[in-house]
């Protein structure tokens, strides 16, 4: 009877530990309180270092690892205009967000809202690719590995967000997640072109970084708004998980 009381008890103890843990931030996150005059600055050094702290993920939240994050695949229509490219990307890895450093942060708590601005370094887009469409006159058709490099990439983030109460706590569900990607450069490179004809891939590839400005500014709100998506899902991952007074504590 004393080693089955026993191990009961050890039993509800995991359980409970399981619970605690599943409901808040990782003992290591810097907090920042709610109150706090100075919290857009707390959040300006505590974002970048969660950031490299979830390198590896946080299993108890299910958040995924972070270098690299994977997406599964993601769609990006032919549009109009100089640049029209009909992209199919899957398997994709990127590389670089856990180097992300903020350099500014405004927080609205009481309208559920925030907005930040990023640079990270160096961000690394590599996926399986199918691409086919035009660039000004030029015909582009390939499948392979894309490889897609913005370096010094300034982002801007806008978190907009709404209560949501379950048992009693109140959560922040992030709604829409929205993001501006500023470049200072991009680096383009698509192997397999032409069905795999070098001549006229390293041409293509050539053109592309030649004119990777035009390329990508014609492309960007697709990326912009696909991989919104993809960071709404990860912030979603901890807000819907841990209640708002344990992320940004009242006291």
């Amino acid at each position: 009877m004393i080693f089955s009381e026993r191990k009961m008890f050890l039993f509800l103890f995991f359980i409970i530990s399981s619970v605690i843990a599943e409901n808040s931030l990782p003992a290591e996150f810097t907090r920042c309180r709610q109150n706090d005059v100075a919290i857009d600055e707390c959040l300006k050094h505590a974002v970048p270092d969660a950031l490299r702290k979830m390198k590896k993920g946080i299993s108890e939240l299910a958040v995924p690892p972070l270098e690299p994050l994977s997406v599964s695949g993601m769609n990006i229509e032919a549009g109009a205009g100089p640049v029209v490219i009909a992209q199919n990307y899957k398997n994709i890895q990127l590389h670089g967000l856990t180097d992300t450093i903020v350099t500014h942060y405004k927080t609205d708590l009481k309208h559920y809202r925030l907005r930040t601005e990023t640079v990270t370094p160096k961000m690394e887009f590599i996926a399986d690719y199918v691409m086919k469409g035009r660039i000004l006159v030029l015909p582009i058709q390939g499948k392979g590995i894309a490889n897609v490099t913005m370096v010094n990439l300034v982002v801007k983030h806008d978190l907009i967000g709404e209560p949501i109460v379950r048992d009693g706590e109140t959560y922040m569900r992030i709604r829409d997640y929205r993001v501006k990607f500023i470049p200072k450069k991009v680096y383009l490179n698509f192997s397999n072109l032409f069905n795999g004809d070098k001549r006229l891939g390293d041409q293509m590839n050539l053109f592309l970084n030649e004119n990777s400005d035009l390329v990508f500014n014609e492309l960007k709100d697709a990326y912009e708004k696909s991989l919104s998506s993809v960071f709404q899902d990860v912030a979603n991952k901890i807000f819907n998980a841990v209640p708002m007074n344990k992320i940004f504590p009242e006291e």
